[in-house]
């Protein structure tokens, strides 16, 4: 992780209608996508989800509301100002090598809105044993302990105390504060590990529920979702970026994500014909993939951070327009 390049992006995730994307790729061949289904003879039927208020809409319904406290909490310490941000912003003021001459000043970012979300998201019930909940409780004890060396130490650097100390206290609490951030940063991979596995057990349940249902237009539009959620993973830390053998399966990832956006433009414009007729999430979920097929693309080309930073913004936007889509 010390090697992540500065203002380098993961996606964000949304809600619980899409996986996450890991911090290290998930490892999904692309022989081992299932493929695209045609429409049946018959309109596609929906099965609707357990009611409210029975025993397995209750447990439903406690589980995702848990899952996506944990994984709005996540993206929080994953986006802007938060973990990563605000490490790398530690790490470059380099404390070990400054004098009390120089300004020092340092953030402590957005962390502890997070720290928060996460605690939140550790005290909604679980209809069984939670299998977030461990890693969850290791990453809000390091995270909660780095809070409290960043808030005491900027206070220390915003009064400019360290002038007085000839900057003693400072490097003194270098290492640990240093120390507690790698912590951090292997808790929250910890976690993303963990919770990626828990978003793809219900991917695949979810995939099979709508095969089984009939419901080919949601399952070609989740299907194709996933894999451009595949695409991202591939990507998952800085270098891969530059690696050849990841294109070699970005490629076929993308070929597959073409093959079954064509059955899943078929299906959405036979669901046009009939009544009811589909929203438009299907429709602009696909073009969102296709745009991101393109932004891989390019950048297999040119093996920039700007590239795959429109490949996080295209996947975002696939997530938001397929939120609706059960």
């Amino acid at each position: 992780m010390n090697s992540t390049p500065k203002n380098y992006r993961r996606a964000l995730l949304g809600a619980v209608a899409a996986s996450s994307v890991l911090l290290a790729a998930c490892g999904k061949k692309a022989d081992d996508v299932p493929a695209a289904i045609s429409a049946p003879a018959t309109a596609p039927v929906t099965v609707a989800a357990p009611p409210a208020g029975t025993k397995s809409g209750n447990a439903n319904e406690q589980a995702t509301r848990k899952l996506n406290a944990y994984t709005g909490a996540y993206n929080k310490l994953i986006g802007t100002f938060g973990l990563i941000e605000t490490r790398d912003d530690y790490f470059e003021k380099n404390i070990a090598r400054r004098t009390a001459a120089d300004s020092i000043s340092i953030t402590d970012g957005w962390i502890e809105g997070a720290l928060d979300q996460f605690k939140k998201g550790r005290a909604l019930p679980a209809s069984s044993p939670d299998v977030l909940d461990p890693t969850a409780d290791a990453l809000i004890g390091a995270v909660d302990k780095l809070v409290t060396q960043l808030k005491e130490l900027k206070i220390y650097y915003d009064s400019k105390a360290y002038k007085n100390d000839n900057l003693a206290r400072g490097k003194a609490e270098d290492a640990p504060l240093r120390a507690s951030f790698d912590i951090s940063m292997a808790a929250m991979k910890a976690f993303n590990v963990a919770l990626g596995a828990e978003q793809k057990r219900r991917d695949v349940e979810t995939l099979a529920r709508l095969k089984a249902s009939g419901d080919l237009l949601a399952y070609n539009t989740k299907l194709a979702l996933g894999q451009g959620e595949d695409l991202l993973n591939l990507f998952g830390e800085g270098n891969d970026i530059k690696s050849a053998a990841k294109y070699v399966q970005g490629d076929a990832l993308a070929a597959e994500i073409e093959k079954i956006l064509v059955t899943q433009r078929e299906l959405y414009a036979a669901a046009k014909t009939k009544e009811p007729k589909p929203d438009s999430g299907p429709e602009s979920t696909a073009s969102n993939l296709l745009s991101l097929v393109g932004a891989y693309r390019d950048m297999n080309q040119t093996r920039k951070l700007e590239e795959f930073n429109d490949l996080v913004k295209e996947y975002n936007r696939a997530v938001e327009s397929a939120n609706g889509i059960d």
